[in-house]
C-alpha cells in the first residue's frame, strides 16, 4: 500500500483541550458531522459500534467503538465520511472533533485510553492512496482535538473520504460531531490551532530519572585505573593522564545506507563524518536485504545498490571500529515473490532455506550479529499462513548452521499492548520450546505521538521480554510527533535513558538520522541542510558527552589514575618528564590497570 503522507509545521500553537476560535475562511468538507462507525471483522471478537445519548456537552449524541479484544489490523475498527467536494496537493486544513476513551471491562475508568489514526485519502481500492494522516490520544475525559494538515496529494471531487482507523487495540472510544475544514492555500499551517501532546513521566523531576541514573552507574561504568611506569618498570608519580572515550561500548547506532557511505561530495563528507563522530554501531537499511543483496551483485552501476560499494563502506566501517548489524536473514511478510508462490509453499521455502548460507557465506564476518528473522509476527499476515509456524523453527535452524555470529528475531510494535505484541511474544517461546532460542530479542521502536509509552511502560515491558531471552536491543526507532520537535527530543531522551539503564539491552539503533535520506524524513535527527534537531542535540549530549567519560589527573604516588568511566574504547595520553604515550585500551566490566609504559 502506498501512502502520500502530511507532515505538520513545527510552529502550530498549541492548545488546551478547550474550545478556541477557529480562523475563518476553512471550507467545510463533511456533508454530516456525524461520521459512520464500523467493525468489520472486529465484529466476530465482540466488537460494537453504535450511537450513544451524551450529556454535558454542546452535543447530544456520540458514536462509540467497543473493542473487547486486539483486533487483527488496526483498519478492522474505525470511523469514515465521505469529503464533499476536492483537497488540493498542498492545501491547508483541519480535522476538529470531541472523543473520550471509555474503560473496558474490569479497568479503572481514570485508567482509560484509547488512540487512533485519522487519513484523509482517496477511496479507489486497491491503493486508497493517503493524503494525510493525523494520529491522536484520548484519554477518560472529554478532549477538544485539532489535527492540521497540509494535503501531499490531491483528491478529485467525489473520490474522497475522511476515515478514522482505530483498531490498534483492545479500546473504547467515543467520538462526537467531526468537522473537516480545508483553507486551501490562504493560511499558513502555523496558524491553525493544534492539540498538545504529552506522555507520562516527561517531567524534570519524575521519579524514574533518579532510578535510571543508579543503574546506569551500576550496569554501564567501571573504574578505569591507568598505572603508568618508566622504561624500568618503576611507577611514575604525578604524571599526567588524559582518558577520552572514542567508542562506547553500548551501540548507540542508526541505519545508513552503503550509497551515501561511499557517496563523495559535502553531502557524502557531512554523512561520513556524523557516521564517525556520534554512533557505535551501524546497520545497513536496506543493503543487506534478500531482494536488495542480489540486486546488489548485479553491480549494475545506474542501481543503488551495488556490492562493490557495500563491501567498501564495511572496509570503511571496520576501519574505525563501527560494528555492523546483519539485516536481515528471513523477512516473514508476505512479498511480492512469495505472494507469487503463495499456492506452492515449498517454493518459497526452498528460495529462503538456499539464501541463507549464501548470504551468510558471502558477507561472512563483516557483521556482529544476524537478525535471522525479520517481524516474525508481523503487522498483517505472513508466509506462515502457508509454510506454518515451524518453518521459523527451520529458519533458526538454518541460520545456526550458516554463521557462528549471535542470531536475533525482530519486531515492531513490541511497546504497544495489542495482537503483534503477543504474537511475538509467544512465537518466541515457540522458538525457545523447540530447542532454537535466539540469542537477542530485537524490539524495534516506530512510535507516533498516538501512542507514546512511558518510560515505566517501556521498562516493564522490557522486563517481560527479557525473561524470555536476557539480550534486547532497540533496533529501528523513530518517532512522529507532527511537528512538534520538542516532543520528538524529549521523548528520544528518556527513552534513550531507559535502555542504557536496563541491563539486558546492548544497543539503541535509530532508523536513519539525516532528513536527505530517512524512510520519515520528519523523524530524521539531521535536517536535509544538515542543521541539528533539538533531537540530534540531545542525542550528541547524551552519546558524546554525558555518556562519554572524558577527564585529566595525575598518577598518585604509586603511578596509579583511576576515574569512574563509561564503558568503551579509551585513548590514553600520558605525559611526564617531557615524555609522552597514546594508547588504546577497552574498558568493560572487571577490567584490569591499563598499564601504559613511557618511552
Amino acid at each position: 500500500m502506498r501512502y502520500l503522507l502530511c507532515f505538520i509545521s513545527i510552529l502550530l500553537p498549541m492548545v488546551s483541550g478547550q474550545a478556541v476560535d477557529l480562523p475563518p475562511g476553512g471550507r467545510e468538507m463533511l456533508p454530516s458531522p456525524d461520521v459512520k462507525t464500523y467493525v468489520g471483522r472486529a465484529a466476530e471478537q465482540g466488537a460494537a459500534a453504535e450511537t450513544v445519548p451524551v450529556t454535558g456537552r454542546s452535543f447530544t449524541t456520540a458514536q462509540r467503538v467497543i473493542l473487547p479484544q486486539n483486533p487483527t489490523n488496526p483498519w478492522d475498527a474505525g470511523a469514515r465520511s465521505v469529503l464533499d467536494g476536492s483537497l488540493g496537493a498542498g492545501d491547508i486544513g483541519l480535522v476538529t472533533f470531541e472523543a473520550r476513551a471509555l474503560p473496558l471491562s474490569g479497568q479503572d475508568p481514570e485508567e482509560a485510553s484509547a488512540s487512533g489514526t485519522a487519513y484523509l485519502e482517496e477511496a479507489v481500492p486497491p491503493k486508497y492512496l493517503k493524503a494525510a494522516q493525523m494520529t491522536f490520544r484520548c484519554g477518560p475525559q472529554w478532549q477538544i482535538y485539532y489535527l492540521s494538515f497540509k494535503a501531499e496529494q490531491a483528491i478529485p471531487e467525489g473520490k474522497g473520504a475522511l476515515v478514522f482507523h482505530l483498531g490498534q487495540r483492545a479500546q473504547a472510544f467515543e467520538i462526537g460531531p467531526v468537522r473537516v475544514l480545508n483553507y486551501g492555500t490562504a493560511i499558513a499551517l502555523k496558524d491553525l490551532p493544534r492539540t498538545p501532546v504529552t506522555y507520562r513521566g516527561r517531567a524534570a523531576d519524575a521519579g524514574w530519572r533518579k532510578e535510571a541514573a543508579a543503574r546506569i552507574g551500576q550496569h554501564r561504568m567501571a573504574p578505569l585505573v591507568v598505572k603508568v611506569v618508566d622504561a624500568t618498570g618503576q611507577p611514575v608519580p604525578s604524571a599526567e593522564v588524559s582518558v577520552r572515550q572514542v567508542r562506547s561500548a553500548f551501540g548507540f547506532g542508526t541505519a545508513i545506507t552503503a550509497n551515501w557511505l561511499t557517496q563523495p561530495g559535502p553531502d557524502g563528507d557531512a554523512y561520513r563524518k556524523i557516521v564517525d563522530e556520534c554512533f557505535s554501531r551501524v546497520v545497513f537499511e536496506n543493503d543487506l536485504k534478500m531482494g536488495m543483496w542480489e540486486q546488489s551483485l548485479k553491480n549494475a552501476p545506474e542501481s543503488s545498490f551495488r556490492w562493490e560499494n557495500t563491501l567498501k563502506a564495511m572496509d570503511w566501517l571496520k576501519e574505525r571500529g563501527l560494528p555492523v548489524r546483519g539485516h536481515y536473514l528471513c523477512w516473514a511478510p508476505w512479498e511480492e515473490w512469495s505472494e507469487a508462490l503463495r499456492a506452492e509453499p515449498d517454493k518459497i521455502r526452498e528460495r529462503i532455506l538456499a539464501h541463507i548460507p549464501r548470504v551468510a557465506a558471502e558477507v561472512g564476518e563483516r557483521v556482529m550479529e544476524w537478525d535471522a528473522i525479520n517481524h516474525l509476527a508481523g503487522w498483517t499476515k505472513n508466509i506462515d499462513e502457508v509454510t506454518g509456524l515451524d518453518f521459523y523453527t527451520e529458519v533458526m535452524k538454518a541460520s545456526r548452521m550458516a554463521t557462528k555470529l549471535p542470531i536475533w528475531v525482530n519486531e515492531d510494535q513490541v511497546f504497544r499492548p495489542g495482537r503483534q505484541q503477543e504474537d511475538y511474544y509467544t512465537r518466541i517461546q515457540k522458538l525457545i520450546a523447540d530447542g532454537h532460542k535466539p540469542d537477542g530479542i530485537g524490539n524495534q521502536a516506530h512510535f507516533d505521538d498516538s501512542f507514546l509509552p512511558s518510560p515505566q511502560e517501556m521498562l516493564a515491558n522490557s522486563d517481560r521480554f527479557a525473561a524470555l531471552v536476557p539480550v534486547l536491543q532497540i533496533t529501528e526507532f523513530d518517532v512522529m510527533t507532527n511537528g512538534d520537535e520538542q516532543l520528538e527530543a524529549d521523548y528520544l531522551r528518556d527513552i534513550l535513558t531507559v535502555c542504557y539503564s536496563h541491563p539486558a539491552y546492548t544497543g539503541f539503533i535509530t532508523w536513519g538520522f539525516w532528513e536527505g535520506s530517512h524512510w520519515k524524513p520528519p523523524t530524521a535527527l539531521w535536517r536535509k541542510d544538515w542543521s541539528e534537531k533539538p533531537s540530534a542535540t540531545v542525542w550528541r549530549d547524551l552519546v558524546n558527552k554525558q555518556w562519554a567519560t572524558h577527564a585529566a589527573g595525575q598518577t598518585a604516588p604509586g603511578g596509579e589514575y583511576t576515574v569512574n568511566a563509561h564503558l568503551g574504547t579509551y585513548e590514553i595520553t600520558v605525559t611526564a618528564a617531557g615524555k609522552t604515550a597514546v594508547v588504546r585500551a577497552p574498558l568493560v566490566k572487571d577490567s584490569g590497570p591499563v598499564v601504559v609504559k613511557l618511552p
